[in-house]
């Protein structure tokens, strides 16, 4: 039996901890979930909300509604309460076909009533009476013949959670030829539900702070969405901030939090007043977490000019700039996405806009795009004037420090892909390593063999399980396609065509698709090709290097998404085109760009090309050949930690490098020095170094 719930909180609760420990006992059904202090919904006023003490869904034993009050307390109309509420739960259920016979619930739900001396009996609502003592007999009786199915039990959970209606559905023409957008379909309709440890972060009012940590495609950003629903539905005078790293996440945010906060308030809307969504730095344009504490505290925000040429970067200078000053806390909720991408010194500006530490961020180590290193929290929030670290995770706290393991945008070949390419496994040498086996583990892999602590042999294998199984069923190591051309329009010609293909022949919709390019330097001519292709086939495109600075959005409705690596961060999309990689191949022991890589793949949920020019792409080809060859396991001798230290070290030192020399070039050239002169200066240089 999974528990759902502060387990703090309940050993307070004498009543509760009795019937939780009779229930551990009573009930052996793997699947079962006991809630506690939820589900709840929230009326028109603040006194109407009103919550579960105890709900146990079991396949075994069905739907048990428990409610009492603390020792010493009386209350004449619990049962009206229970009433109440057994009322808003089946009305979420019997919304569901699937859930209903004859206009009425095929598993109906079960109040029982405890109360200090009662033999079990019915009141006139046909909630069940009983005590401590009697409970046991009382719920063996309620033990079912036949265990729910499966997926009607998967179903019922997403109801009480409110993920039923988690997914977005566009509308989509399908036929049997039409393959992929079946599948795509498909999956679209498959009822979206929270596993354990989603649960456990979503309707869990934690205080104090918590990390939530899984890879792209695990869930977090929504985890995070319904926390921030569920704390405006309990406490809506209090103020909610949520934050991210990436501009075109902020619609997708909002969107979340709105569909969640109707599950809670029966259809009704969040107070935006309360709840504010922003990204992490801002503007006058687009106010964001600092803009707006500058604002609040009477100074005056630094712009991005004045933040730059300092020796920190430049967002991290403006926010060290902000705490030397008072500031008056103001949140009650602080939610920070894509955490990975932000320095410590934002984390610390929103530990003092905090009012009760009660802060929760979501957190990626396979993302660090930039200089960030894997999280040590104490050092991340920094220390108060007595020396003591602000945020320090308690030993043995399991909703402190959270892993999501179970991956729900990714086929599993996709993530075994980007596994192997992003840390080099198959390269002449392992490029980046996790240090433990638990932290293979806790990102969903199975070490077969070795220790990474060691320097052994490893082998890794992705299990079935931490794929739903829709996916696997899908998805073979075919959704994953490589290309070579002879040059860059070649390329971009053969990206058109296969988009034109999934639109026009797979039925694929033009906002199902989405072209990264990964070649920085290139990347105007990438996507200005590929969109002027596109538009003279017919097809419209939405260009994140053209449109407005201050837009938040990353699909626009009947238009294919051009974009770069880190605009694409936080989205996903049914098929996906990564073109440019040779960039990364020529330059094959850069582990930045082996980040980079590793999140533009991981933005599919269903198909994905890459693409690239040049002899470069054999080394691509090679390690997926390797891969192959070992059946899609991570087979490697763990390196050294300094050994990676050292390539890591060379890799961001060579990108700076490239950029400044880059930008001294088109300084020299606006001068109007020619390519043959500007060649001569840096051969001279060289020499002279």
């Amino acid at each position: 039996m999974n528990f759902v719930g502060d387990s703090a909180k309940l050993k307070n609760d004498a009543i509760g901890n009795q019937i939780y420990d009779m229930l551990s006992r009573l009930v052996t059904d793997k699947d079962a979930c006991l809630y506690y202090n939820h589900p709840f919904y929230r009326g028109d006023i603040e006194s109407d909300l009103i919550s579960a003490k105890l709900f146990l869904v079991s396949r075994d034993f069905g739907l048990i509604l428990f409610n009492y009050l603390p020792m010493g307390e009386m209350q004449s109309n619990l049962a009206e309460y229970v009433d109440t509420l057994y009322a808003e739960i089946s009305g979420r259920m019997l919304k569901r076909t699937e859930l209903r016979s004859n206009r009425r619930l095929k598993y109906d739900i079960t109040p029982i009533i405890i109360v200090s001396d009662s033999e079990a009996k019915e009141d006139e609502s046909g909630n069940i009476i009983s005590d401590i003592d009697g409970l046991p007999e009382t719920i063996r009786d309620l033990k079912r013949d036949l265990p729910i199915p499966k997926d009607l039990f998967d179903l019922i959970l997403s109801c009480i959670d409110g993920t039923v209606s988690l997914n977005i559905k566009r509308e989509r023409i399908s036929d049997e030829k039409k393959i992929k957008v079946r599948i795509l379909n498909e999956i679209q309709n498959h009822i979206a539900s929270f596993d354990i440890e989603q649960r456990q972060i979503a309707d869990v009012d934690f205080d104090g702070p918590q990390r939530i940590r899984g890879l792209a495609g695990s869930g977090k950003t929504i985890v995070l969405a319904y926390k921030a629903a569920a704390f405006h539905a309990r406490y809506p005078d209090k103020e909610i901030l949520y934050t991210y790293y990436t501009k075109s996440l902020g619609e997708t945010v909002k969107s979340l939090i709105r569909r969640a906060f109707k599950n809670y308030s029966n259809g009704g809307e969040p107070n935006w007043e309360k709840v504010t969504v922003c990204h992490g730095w801002g503007s006058e344009w687009t106010p964001g977490v600092y803009w707006i504490a500058c604002k609040d505290n009477g100074i005056t925000p630094l712009t991005l000019s004045e933040a730059t040429g300092h020796r920190e970067e430049p967002f991290s200078y403006a926010c060290k700039e902000l705490l030397k000053r008072p500031l008056t806390p103001k949140y009650d909720l602080i939610l920070i996405d894509e955490g990975q991408d932000f320095r410590a010194p934002f984390y610390q500006l929103c530990y003092r806009l905090s009012t009760n530490r009660k802060i929760s961020w979501a957190y990626d180590d396979f993302q660090n795009i930039f200089d960030v290193k894997i999280q040590d929290e104490v050092k991340t929030f920094g220390y108060d004037d007595a020396g003591k670290p602000n945020v320090e995770f308690e030993a043995g706290n399991a909703l402190q420090d959270v892993t999501l393991k179970k991956c729900y945008r990714n086929p599993r070949y996709t993530l075994i892909y980007a596994f192997a390419l992003g840390l080099g496994i198959y390269n002449d040498r392992v490029l980046q390593r996790l240090a433990s086996n638990d932290q293979w583990e806790s990102l969903g892999f199975h070490v077969e063999q070795g220790d990474s602590v060691t320097g052994d042999q490893m082998v890794i294998s992705r299990p079935m399980e931490n794929t739903p199984s829709y996916s696997n069923e899908a998805f073979d190591d075919k959704c994953v396609e490589i290309c070579t051309a002879n040059s860059m329009m070649e390329e971009c010609r053969t990206v058109a065509e296969k988009i034109a293909k999934c639109i026009r022949t797979d039925g694929l919709r033009p906002e199902d698709i989405c072209v990264i390019c990964i070649d920085h330097k290139s990347i105007s001519g990438y996507l200005s090709t590929i969109e002027r292709l596109l538009r003279k086939d017919g097809i419209d495109t939405f260009n994140h290097l053209t449109a407005p600075y201050t837009s938040t959005r990353f699909f626009v409705k009947d238009a294919v998404t051009l974009t770069s690596v880190n605009r694409a961060k936080g989205n996903e999309c049914g098929a996906v085109f990564i073109c440019g990689t040779d960039v990364v191949f020529n330059d094959k022991d850069n582990v930045v760009l082996r980040d980079k890589l590793f999140t533009a793949m991981t933005r599919t949920k269903g198909w994905l090309y890459i693409s690239g020019t040049g002899d470069s792409m054999a080394y691509l080809k090679e390690e997926i050949s390797q891969l192959k060859k070992n059946r899609f396991k991570l087979i490697f001798r763990q390196p050294d930690e300094s050994d990676t230290k050292t390539i890591e070290d060379v890799s961001r030192a060579t990108l700076r490098a490239e950029d400044a020399i880059a930008s001294q070039i088109n300084a020299l050239k606006s001068l109007g020095l020619d390519e043959t002169q500007i060649k001569t200066i840096l051969e001279n240089l060289v020499k002279k170094a």
